[in-house]
């Protein structure tokens, strides 16, 4: 079997989500720590200080910035890569299906599945059900190349929640 997905891909989604967590936790301290100073600074001064304007104008802006960051961080970048995360996660821990069909054909339309992209192998497979002939559409990772099939190759395959983990050319 050729193996298309390795516990090292989710290694590094699992490297790749702490990394860009510390990150926003580094960014939520520094926050704290300033709000924190300019909180002291405000309990020092005097009743109707003008200095109070001068927190306000500093603390403001900030608090601004640091609440649409957390909303751009957490809500894009984050989630996409924790999204990942939890795929990769789901092909090592999940139920593994194996299949065997005939190569169909590529298709690179995207679709979106759990928040991640893939495009589709088409394998054409038998429903032992109904006795009858259907196609499947077997997910790959956007960013991962195509596995080197020709038409009607036979290929038996093992998949995780129809995303592609290892293949096996048959004839």
């Amino acid at each position: 079997m050729t193996q298309f997905f390795f516990n090292s891909q989710f290694n590094e989604a699992k490297k790749q989500k702490n990394r860009t967590l510390g990150l926003y936790f580094i960014v939520l301290g520094v926050y704290l720590l300033i709000s924190l100073g300019l909180w002291l600074w405000f309990r020092t001064l005097p009743y109707m200080s003008k200095d109070i304007d001068k927190i306000k104008t500093i603390h403001y802006p900030i608090t601004f910035v640091f609440v649409i960051f957390s909303f751009i961080y957490l809500g894009i970048k984050y989630k996409r890569i924790n999204n990942y995360y939890k795929v990769t996660k789901n092909l090592i821990t999940g139920l593994k299906e194996t299949s065997v069909g005939s190569f169909f054909e590529y298709d690179e339309t995207i679709k979106t599945k759990d928040g991640v992209e893939f495009k589709s192998l088409v394998f054409i497979e038998l429903n032992k059900y109904k006795n009858d002939f259907y196609e499947r559409h077997v997910l790959v990772l956007k960013e991962m190349e195509f596995p080197k099939l020709e038409e009607n190759q036979n290929v038996k395959y093992v998949t995780q929640g129809n995303v592609l983990i290892s293949y096996e050319i048959l004839s």
